[in-house]
């Protein structure tokens, strides 16, 4: 996940409408029949219909779409189904994504093994980079692997012409200083880490300025560069804040009981935000970690 920087972001997209930077395609084929399930939902621009097929003789399950003629694109994004909150573990988790332009001859643009940066949130798009680009016509995607069983469930799957963009981040103030301290979570590097354990302070908390007033969309949290080492360290609840005068806090994202993040060593975890304000400073309140109160980051990151 380190290589993915932009990724995973959220449209707050309701039905039919899509930004222009968003490549229009068309299904070619799929694995799956023509129901009001099948493979051509991935594709129609709404994301309230979805593709979602159970067939692990199948497997892996094969979406081709046609961009109309050669095109490139920045990022790629797959969006969730409208109940998967309700139905989860339906989402995609290894996956290979190529290109071509006979549907003959493909060229690997991403390859992805065991990713759980898709969430079961209803109707969010994850974004991500490929590893290799080109001007192709046709993409091909092979899912070979989902959350937990066979069953697989996307609504969109869409390509973006324009990335993401990283929003560079200063420190303002946080729990703990020194080495281990709460400014390590800016400072752009992986190796160093904000590491605490004083459970009197709990919520730890870190504000960072933008440096201008800024509507995020996402922000990704990074593991330390020893969490294999020593597990249980990754948060569990926090909340989010934005704020342009340092006062007056508005709540913009809260996340409850978050299993995504996993005990391994300097990864990188996206999180969506829907609709949210322009801020200056952005403040982060973790409540709760995983195993006692000692809590470790390497870095948060902030995405426009």
């Amino acid at each position: 996940m380190m290589r993915m920087m932009v990724l995973a972001g959220t449209m707050a997209m309701t039905a039919t409408v899509w930004a222009q930077s968003t490549i229009k395609t068309t299904l070619v084929s799929g694995t799956g029949d023509d129901s009001e399930e099948g493979a051509a939902m991935v594709c129609d621009g709404n994301t309230e219909t979805k593709w979602c097929i159970d067939e692990p003789e199948n497997i892996p399950y094969i979406i081709i779409l046609d961009a109309g003629k050669p095109t490139d694109f920045a990022e790629y994004g797959f969006v969730t189904g409208n109940d998967t909150q309700d139905y989860p573990d339906r989402n995609p988790v290894t996956w290979i994504l190529s290109g071509s332009n006979d549907k003959q001859s493909w060229t690997v643009l991403d390859k992805q093994e065991n990713d759980r940066t898709l969430r079961d949130e209803n109707e969010q798009e994850y974004r991500f980079k490929p590893a290799k680009k080109g001007q192709f016509r046709y993409y091909k995607f092979e899912f070979l692997k989902m959350q937990d069983g066979s069953r697989i469930q996307l609504s969109e799957i869409n390509f973006h012409k324009v990335a993401r963009t990283a929003i560079k981040t200063t420190f303002v103030s946080g729990n703990g200083n020194g080495k281990e301290g709460a400014a390590m979570v800016s400072d752009g590097y992986f190796y160093t880490k904000w590491c605490i354990d004083e459970p009197g302070q709990m919520p730890y908390s870190v504000i960072l300025d933008a440096g201008t007033q800024t509507a995020i969309t996402q922000y990704n949290l990074v593991t330390g560069d020893d969490t294999h080492s020593y597990p249980g360290r990754n948060p569990r609840n926090w909340k989010v804040y934005g704020s342009n005068d340092k006062k007056s806090w508005n709540v913009i994202n809260e996340v409850k009981n978050d299993r995504s993040m996993r005990d391994e060593n300097e990864q990188e975890y996206r999180y969506n935000v829907k609709d949210a304000a322009a801020y200056r400073y952005y403040k982060f309140e973790f409540e709760k970690v995983w195993e006692d109160t000692r809590l470790q980051l390497a870095e948060i990151k902030l995405y426009k």
